[in-house]
């Protein structure tokens, strides 16, 4: 027996991976890891996004070469900023290259906030009023109705890791109480802390939550063939049963 032993979870990570690690670890069963690179992405600017995009497909060539059973590329920001259909893009060039089931970040988000009945939804995130804009726009050309958006305007990628706990459950609350009639809350970004408050915000609100690192696990695990109920980080995770 090895680490990993059921399967890899291959993530193009667009910075430092830090907080990412720790919040996979909650959230995967036993069995299952995640291999990464990172694209060292260290200011949320466009200039920076345009360089890491041109290294998201070679960076998945590398994790199948390491035994990545399902590849996701991430941020947000970059795809987004792209525009409409540009993550469907990078899907099918790296299932061509590599053979592996695909996803970005925002894809699988999209994905399990469907899966979970949720079109009517608010943004609680990290980003600055700009960034947030332009994902608002990626999601509402995905067939989404974003009805409320709060972020908090940070623009260092390491200020992300410094964000304390609670946040995000607040930003969460603020964003769902913005708007009526929300379904659920998607909370971007893989570099803060959110996957142990994701519970206590559905419950609190009865809107579905989907964050960045749990719906990422929900694609790899489908992926990867493993059907093992997660509890204690929302709906969605549980939904794998």
């Amino acid at each position: 027996m090895y680490y990993g032993w059921r399967g890899k979870i291959g993530h193009v990570c667009p910075a430092i991976y830090d907080t990412g690690a720790y919040e996979f670890e909650q959230v995967l069963p036993q069995g299952v890891i995640t291999v990464t690179v990172t694209l060292n992405v260290q200011q949320l600017v466009v200039s920076e996004f345009e360089r890491a995009a041109g290294l998201l497909v070679d960076g998945a060539k590398k994790l199948a070469e390491e035994d990545a059973g399902a590849i996701i590329a991430g941020g947000d920001p970059i795809i987004a900023l792209k525009g409409v259909g540009s993550d469907q893009r990078i899907i099918a060039e790296i299932r061509e290259l590599t053979g592996r089931p695909a996803s970005t970040t925002v894809t699988a988000a999209m994905d399990g906030l469907r899966a979970l009945g949720a079109t009517r939804i608010a943004i609680a995130s990290p980003y600055t009023e700009e960034r947030n804009l332009i994902l608002k726009k990626f999601l509402e050309g995905n067939g989404f109705e974003v009805a409320a958006i709060k972020g908090l305007a940070i623009v260092k990628n390491v200020e992300l890791t410094r964000v304390p706990f609670d946040v995000s459950y607040r930003l969460a609350l603020e964003a769902f109480r913005s708007a009526t009639g929300i379904q659920g809350i998607y909370l971007p970004c893989a570099r803060w802390a959110v996957v142990r408050n994701l519970k206590a915000i559905e419950q609190d609100t009865g809107a579905v939550a989907v964050s960045s690192i749990q719906s990422m696990a929900w694609f790899g695990l489908k992926s990867l063939g493993i059907r093992e109920k997660i509890t204690g980080y929302g709906k969605l995770l549980e939904s794998l049963a």
